[in-house]
């Protein structure tokens, strides 16, 4: 009895994640350990296999066999060239949560410059963060900025080595209806013309806040058009969510899974009264239009924050070359 009401708790897992139909509490929350679910299905298929019962074995097999079909794409890198053969102008991208105020924004600051970042996102971003980040020079190595702190976690930021213009009458390409800003601009890079480039930052999907939380995952741009367009940020949505995967089918990539680091998990990366404790996931993305070439992927440590910043190396069409790389089918 028990295997089978364990067989058919994990059955209607799968469904539920292939169908795409996590709604509420607790659904979309669970939807994020898919990662951790598949493992845990194989093991009920042998739990099953030794016990003899052949019903939950299947379904256990089945089950397994489906969520690792979603799952470990994420761990495979598609080809790509060279790093001295790729095609397009390099463009180093980093994007960091940094909790309020407690973000240790020197040594953020400090990372991007080890990491020769060329354009930074900032999510979470306070008064009293930004005013960290100037102390600490962050005009000296990424002058150009489109900064919109807040209170409440709502606030959000782009700074970037090149020029830019900021997305809209008040240099905001987003506001959303929980007080969640998304910074937005178009960077001006040399020999790549123009990408548009947006922190993103939705609201999580806390006990009654997922409707609001889908909407804000439907409410981010989509790929397409011109120029090319960059979204980087704490998505607070996993790869296993649909909202996140709708977003994708509009023409993005996930940079961190098109190179197989799709499983890196990003947050939670800090303890401490009040904070989540959970598994690690992955929350925090770069997605590209996929005319944009995607290089190394890597996570880097945030002391105070209790998410990791994700760098990403990217590659621009050059002006005369508008498809550096041929589209290439993303984790579904």
């Amino acid at each position: 009895m028990v295997l089978w009401a364990v067989a058919a708790v994990l059955a209607a897992y799968t469904i539920i994640r292939l169908g795409g139909l996590e709604r509420g509490t607790p659904l979309v929350q669970l939807i994020a350990f898919t990662p951790y679910v598949a493992p845990l299905a194989l093991l009920c298929a042998a739990w099953a296999a030794i016990a003899g019962a052949t019903g939950p074995w299947l379904l256990c097999l089945l089950a397994w066999a489906a969520l690792s079909a979603t799952v470990v794409p994420r761990l495979i890198a598609r080809p790509a060239p060279p790093a001295g053969a790729a095609p397009g102008v390099p463009l180093r991208v980093m994007t960091a949560n940094v909790l309020f105020d407690h973000g240790d924004m020197p040594a953020l600051l400090q990372q991007a410059k080890l990491d020769d970042v060329d354009v930074l996102a900032v999510q979470e971003l306070t008064p009293a963060a930004l005013a960290a980040l100037d102390t600490a020079g962050v005009d000296g190595l990424l002058p150009h900025r489109v900064a919109h702190p807040g209170r409440g976690g709502t606030g959000s930021a782009l700074f970037s080595r090149h020029p830019l213009t900021p997305t809209g009458g008040d240099g905001l390409a987003r506001r959303h209806d929980c007080g969640m800003r998304q910074a937005g601009a178009t960077v001006h890079v040399p020999g790549a013309g123009d990408v548009q480039v947006e922190s993103v930052h939705p609201c999580a999907p806390r006990p009654r806040q997922t409707r609001c939380w889908a909407r804000n995952l439907a409410a981010q741009p989509p790929a397409g058009g011109d120029p090319p367009r960059i979204l980087l940020g704490d998505f607070n949505a996993t790869l296993d969510h649909a909202p996140l995967r709708r977003l994708l089918r509009t023409g993005y990539r996930d940079a961190a899974g098109t190179r197989g680091r799709g499983l890196a998990p990003t947050w939670p990366f800090r303890r401490g009264p009040g904070l989540p404790v959970a598994p690690p996931v992955t929350l925090d993305h770069v997605l590209t239009d996929r005319r944009i070439g995607i290089g190394d992927v890597a996570t880097r440590t945030v002391p105070g924050s209790d998410h990791r910043a994700l760098l990403a190396h990217l590659r621009l069409p050059t002006t005369d070359h508008p498809t550096a790389q041929h589209p290439t089918a993303d984790p579904a």
